[in-house]
C-alpha cells in the first residue's frame, strides 16, 4: 500500500462538516466525502499508509489535530515546538552519551547501571511525542539530528585532547581520561541510540495505524518498553564487553531495563497532558478569513 493506483488524498475541508477530497487519477476528478463515508468506503483501500494514518487521525482525533496534509495550516507554535523538542533531544542525548560511560552501584536500588540511566529514557518520551503530532518522517529526521549533533560534539572534544596541554594545567590527564572514556562508549551508544529510537517510532507509528489513532496509552508503553530492551542490550553489551564480567553486564542490562519501563509508564501520564496542549494551543488551527 506504497503507491495509490485510482485516487489520491489531497486535504481535508474544515467549513462545516468535515470531509476530504479525494482525487481520482484516472480522470484528475475531484470528489468531496465525509471521512466516515471514506474509512468506510473502497476508496481508503487504495490509499498509501501515510495517507490512511493522517486520515484515521483527522476522524478518531477530531477536526482540530493538523496533518502533513494540512502543512500551511501549521502556525509558528507549532514549529517553535518541533524546535524546541528537537534541541532538548539532542542535548539529553549528548550528556547521555557522557555519563553513560561511568557505571555506578545504586544501594537502594541494588543495581549497577550508568548514570545516565536516570536521564536517556526521556528521550524515548520526547519521540513518542514527535511521533504522535508530527509523524514517522520528522520523528527520524529529529532522531538524526541528534545523532549527529553528538557525534560532531564527541569528535570535537576528541581533537582537544589531541593538542598539547600547558605543564602548569594540573587537570591535562584527567581531561584526556575523561574524553578517552566518551570515546569508548560512543559506538555503542550510537548503535543503541539510532537502532533503539527508530524502532520506538516505527512501532508506535505502526500500533496508531492498527488502533486507527486510539487508546494512545497502548502504543506509547509497547513501543517504549520494545526500543528499551534492545537500547539496553546493545549498549551494555558493546560498551562494557571485556570491561565488566558477563554477570554484570547482565544486571546492567535488567537494571537499565527496569527504569526505563518505569519511564515508559510514568510517561504515559506527561503524553496525555502533552497531546491537550497541541490540541488546545500549539496545533490550534487559525481562523480564516
Amino acid at each position: 500500500m506504497d503507491s495509490n493506483k485510482k485516487f489520491k488524498l489531497l486535504g481535508f475541508n474544515h467549513s462545516g462538516e468535515l470531509s476530504a477530497n479525494v482525487m481520482v487519477l484516472s480522470t484528475g476528478k475531484t470528489i468531496n466525502m465525509n471521512l466516515k463515508e471514506l474509512v468506510d468506503s473502497e476508496i481508503s483501500d487504495d490509499l498509501s499508509r501515510h495517507e490512511l494514518n493522517a486520515l484515521y487521525k483527522k476522524l478518531y482525533s477530531g477536526k482540530e489535530i493538523t496533518t502533513a496534509y494540512e502543512i500551511a495550516d501549521r502556525n509558528e507554535r507549532s514549529w517553535y515546538a518541533y524546535l524546541l523538542i528537537s534541541v532538548a533531544l539532542s542535548v539529553i542525548y549528548i550528556f547521555s552519551n557522557i555519563a553513560g560511560s561511568k557505571p555506578i552501584f545504586v544501594p537502594w536500588l541494588n543495581m549497577v547501571v550508568p548514570t545516565a540511566i536516570f536521564i536517556y529514557p526521556l528521550t524515548f518520551i520526547l519521540v513518542d511525542i514527535l511521533n504522535e503530532f508530527y509523524g514517522l518522517r520528522l520523528a527520524r529526521r529529529t532522531i538524526f539530528i541528534a545523532f549527529f549533533s553528538n557525534l560532531f560534539f564527541v569528535l570535537s572534544l576528541w581533537c582537544t585532547s589531541l593538542t598539547p596541554s600547558l605543564p602548569e594545567w594540573e587537570f591535562g590527564k584527567t581531561y584526556n581520561g575523561i574524553v578517552e572514556s566518551i570515546m569508548s562508549v560512543l559506538v555503542a551508544s550510537s548503535l543503541a541510540y539510532l537502532i533503539s529510537e527508530n524502532i520506538n517510532a516505527w512501532v508506535l507509528h505502526k500500533i496508531k495505524i492498527l488502533t486507527k489513532s486510539r487508546y494512545l496509552f497502548i502504543r506509547v508503553i509497547t513501543s517504549t518498553v520494545t526500543a528499551s530492551a534492545v537500547d539496553s542490550v546493545i549498549f551494555c553489551t558493546v560498551a562494557f564487553y571485556n570491561v565488566l564480567s558477563v554477570d554484570v553486564i547482565k544486571v546492567m542490562i535488567m537494571s537499565q531495563l527496569l527504569i526505563k519501563v518505569v519511564y515508559a509508564v510514568l510517561g504515559v501520564g506527561p503524553i496525555y497532558g502533552t497531546r491537550r496542549l497541541f490540541r488546545t494551543y500549539i496545533n490550534a488551527i487559525p481562523a480564516r478569513n
